[in-house]
């Protein structure tokens, strides 16, 4: 439902605007009329990432350069979600194509969180770089990392940020193991600045190169007693949009009277406070000007050093964020505002303006990226190549998709479930806590039916699905299971 909201709010801001800017950017670069294979290691395609933190879907409709550069000369997929939507497994999932039950990362903290539960050995920074590919990271890596932890192999170029991670204004960067430290300066325009710096550097050689460029915004800011804040903007834009409205203000979901059927996340919370809403929704924006421009930056680069027609370019955020629906602000719970991420795909082979609506996933893009370079990864992936559907083409694709949270204690997990095109359904452990939405017909996810005896078959098939799943690796993460049974009487 995300999306549809997202939609609504695009047609109100856009229109104008978005057209001057692609109108600026038509014609800017050549494509082929199919996702070309990949061949020698001279052409093989470059593929950049760029991802944000916590941005939810609809923020999108508030970056225009981005929505011009990527989503009007390449493919929207408008039902893109992270399984796992919180900051350390969600990127524990790209840099190994693996659910946490495989990769080891379940959360942000804990016996089973942060960088110190992932093996680093064998990541996509070397599976690329003994394909022949030059590599580099730069950014906000796995919670947890710090300057005097092991640097993971494969990456020629190595430079997360280490100190002040959620500062914005004073932080420091690794630097290939001569720590670079920034202090009154603004940290979305350092990692402009040293992603373009890398492009350049990569584009010198004659091989191809993949290129992880991981913003902060819109990500809360830690103050000097290390208490959340409003994300800090960049100067010009600190007086910006002054006025805009939250959408969520407008869901059924928000502010929800009777929590009293919802799972263990949202029972008993107060309602939120409107103006601190309204306020975080302000800052975001903000933040996430600095990433629009440094987008529109990347893509210049990009041209200026003749790459730009045979790269992929990422837009994705490692998960979603709520502000103020079911009562809750934040992520790591199981509804739709957390789930769903923007991802944009732009290059050589894409229809420029083109959407999809086929179900992909963050574990699907390490096995995309593979896909697109011609490579074999050296784990075992549990996600799918989206590069058929990059193509265009009819893909066979899951029809249910494993979605969890996880906890910083115990076993280190929270809810469990699945999710498919109508219906959201997850458990705690023992089966405690059920929730079951019917999004077809709650698109808000405002009423909990697992104990409606109308929907007794389909929660069970459901659980069915959800078990198969659990300790799923591999092709058994994406088989077929068919089409979920329709509630009784329907």
């Amino acid at each position: 439902m995300a999306r549809a909201w997202r939609q609504g709010t695009l047609a109100l801001v856009l229109i104008g605007l978005l057209g001057a800017l692609a109108a600026g950017v038509a014609g800017s670069s050549g494509t082929s009329s199919a996702v070309r294979a990949a061949g020698s290691a001279d052409d093989r395609p470059n593929i950049v990432v760029v991802m944000t933190d916590d941005q939810n879907d609809y923020e999108l409709a508030w970056m225009p350069r981005t929505r011009a550069l990527l989503a009007d000369r390449g493919m929207d997929l408008t039902d893109a979600i992270s399984p796992h939507p919180l900051c350390c497994p969600a990127r524990a999932e790209l840099v190994t194509g693996q659910y946490a039950q495989n990769n080891g990362v379940r959360h942000n903290r804990g016996p089973y969180g942060g960088n110190a539960a992932l093996d680093p050995v064998d990541t996509i920074g070397s599976w690329f770089s003994e394909a022949g590919y030059r590599t580099g990271f730069i950014g906000k890596y796995l919670n947890g990392y710090g300057a005097h932890q092991a640097r993971p192999p494969g990456w020629d170029r190595w430079d997360p940020l280490v100190q002040g991670v959620y500062d914005y204004r004073n932080f420091t960067f690794l630097n290939d193991g001569h720590p670079e430290s920034y202090r009154n300066d603004y940290v979305t325009q350092a990692i402009e600045e040293r992603t373009n710096a890398a492009v350049r550097a990569f584009s010198a050689a004659d091989e191809p190169f993949l290129l992880m460029s991981w913003h902060l915004a819109p990500h809360y800011r830690l103050d000097k007693r290390n208490h959340k804040a409003l994300p800090a903007p960049a100067p010009q834009d600190r007086h910006r949009f002054t006025r805009s409205r939250p959408p969520s203000l407008d869901k059924p979901s928000y502010a929800e009277k009777d929590v009293s059927d919802q799972p263990r996340a949202f029972a008993h919370r107060r309602r939120p406070d409107d103006a601190q809403v309204r306020a975080e929704f302000r800052a975001r924006l903000r933040s996430l000007q600095s990433v629009d421009r440094a987008v529109a930056s990347l893509v210049r680069t990009l041209r200026s050093t003749g790459k730009l027609e045979n790269t992929y370019l990422f837009f994705l955020s490692d998960n979603g964020y709520l502000l103020g629906e079911h009562r809750f602000i934040g992520k790591n719970v199981l509804a739709e505002e957390a789930l769903q991420v923007p991802l944009l795909v732009a290059g050589p082979g894409i229809e420029p303006g083109s959407t999809s609506a086929a179900p992909a996933s963050l574990v699907d893009l390490p096995a995309t990226f593979a896909d697109l370079a011609g490579l074999q990864p050296t784990r075992v992936l549990d996600g799918l190549s989206l590069v058929p559907v990059l193509r265009g083409e009819a893909a066979s694709v899951r029809d249910t998709t494993l979605v969890q949270t996880g906890a910083d204690q115990g076993d280190g997990w929270a809810q469990r479930g699945v999710r498919t095109a109508r219906y959201l359904y997850a458990t705690r452990s023992g089966d405690s806590d059920p929730v079951l939405y019917d999004r077809w017909l709650d698109p808000f996810e405002t009423r909990n039916v697992a104990e409606d005896p109308r929907y007794a078959g389909v929660r069970e098939s459901l659980e069915s699905r959800r078990r198969q799943l659990l300790d799923c690796t591999g092709w058994t993460c994406n088989r077929s299971f068919g089409q979920p049974p329709d509630p009784a009487g329907q």
